[in-house]
C-alpha cells in the first residue's frame, strides 16, 4: 500500500482586524512557522502564511526552477491578498530567506504595513551553510518520494550546480535589501538564534546598526538553532513577536 503523503498548504486564519503575513524559509513551506501562526491566531490576529513558488512538493526541482523575482512576487501578491481580504494594516515577517523578503516588503513603505522583521535571516550576505542543508533536503525530499537510490544520485548531482546558481542570486537579493535599509521607518522585530548552524548569527547586529531611521527590538535565543520557529525557544519568540505586535501603532477605530 502506497504511504499517504500529506504535502503543506497555505495557511489563512480571519480572525481580528489586525493581520499578520509570515513567510517561510528557502527549503521550507508553511510548517516553518505554523506553532506562530497558531499562537498568533489565538491572539486575535489574523495570519496568513503562503507557500513560496515551487515549494511544499516531492520534487526539489520545482524549487530550483524558480527565478528570485517570483519569490518577491509571491510576496507582493500575498500582501495583496490580505487587501483584498479587507485589511488595511498588516506587520510582515519571515524565517531566513522569508525574511529578506519581509525586510524588502518594509523597505517600499508601503503605507498598509505597520511594521514586522525577521527570524535568522542572512541580510547581509556571509559564509553559510545553506548549500550542504540544501542538498541534505533535497536528498531526504526524493527518498520520501520513492526515488531509486542510483536515479536518486544522479538527480543530486545535477541539483548542486543549480543551487549554488539560486543562491547567489539570493545572495544578490539580501544585499539589495542591505543597502535599502535605512528606508525603513517603521519599528522593527529582529530575532536570532544563539546556536544558529546555517547562518552567522552576528549578521543581525549589521542588520540592527543598518536600521538608521528605524526604531528596532532585537531578541536573541541562546538556545536555539536555525529554524527558530521550531526550536526550543519558539514559545519565548512567540511571546515576544506577540509584544511586539501589541506595541504596534494598529489603528483600532471603529468602520
Amino acid at each position: 500500500m502506497k504511504q499517504q503523503i500529506n504535502l503543506p498548504k497555505p495557511l489563512f486564519a480571519p480572525h481580528g482586524k489586525r493581520a499578520v503575513l509570515l513567510l517561510h524559509a528557502y527549503s521550507g513551506s508553511s510548517n516553518d512557522v505554523r506553532m506562530m501562526s497558531r499562537y498568533l491566531e489565538n491572539a486575535d490576529y489574523s495570519v496568513y502564511s503562503p507557500i513560496f513558488s515551487g515549494h511544499g512538493t516531492l520534487n526539489p526541482l520545482d524549487i530550483l526552477k524558480q527565478e528570485k523575482y517570483k519569490w518577491w512576487e509571491d510576496t507582493t501578491e500575498a500582501l495583496a491578498f490580505l487587501k483584498e481580504q479587507g485589511y488595511t494594516q498588516i506587520a510582515v515577517f519571515g524565517l531566513s530567506m522569508g525574511g529578506i523578503y519581509a525586510m524588502k516588503a518594509l523597505e517600499t513603505q508601503d503605507p498598509a504595513i505597520i511594521g514586522g522583521g525577521l527570524f535568522c535571516s542572512p541580510i547581509f550576505p556571509e559564509n553559510n551553510n545553506v548549500l550542504p542543508n540544501f542538498m541534505l533536503y533535497a536528498r531526504q525530499v526524493l527518498q520520501i518520494a520513492g526515488t531509486p537510490t542510483v536515479e536518486l544520485e544522479s538527480k543530486l548531482s545535477e541539483f548542486k550546480p543549480l543551487v549554488e546558481n539560486q543562491l547567489a542570486a539570493i545572495q544578490e537579493t539580501a544585499q539589495q535589501t542591505a543597502n535599502q535599509l535605512s528606508a525603513i521607518q517603521n519599528p522593527v522585530f529582529l530575532a536570532q538564534a544563539g546556536q544558529d548552524e546555517m547562518i552567522d548569527a552576528t549578521s543581525v547586529f549589521k542588520t540592527a546598526h543598518a536600521l538608521k531611521n528605524s526604531r528596532f527590538t532585537l531578541q536573541w535565543y541562546p538556545n536555539s538553532t536555525h529554524v527558530i520557529t521550531v526550536g526550543k525557544d519558539r514559545r519565548q519568540l512567540q511571546q515576544d513577536v506577540l509584544n511586539y505586535l501589541n506595541d504596534l501603532p494598529w489603528n483600532e477605530e471603529k468602520e
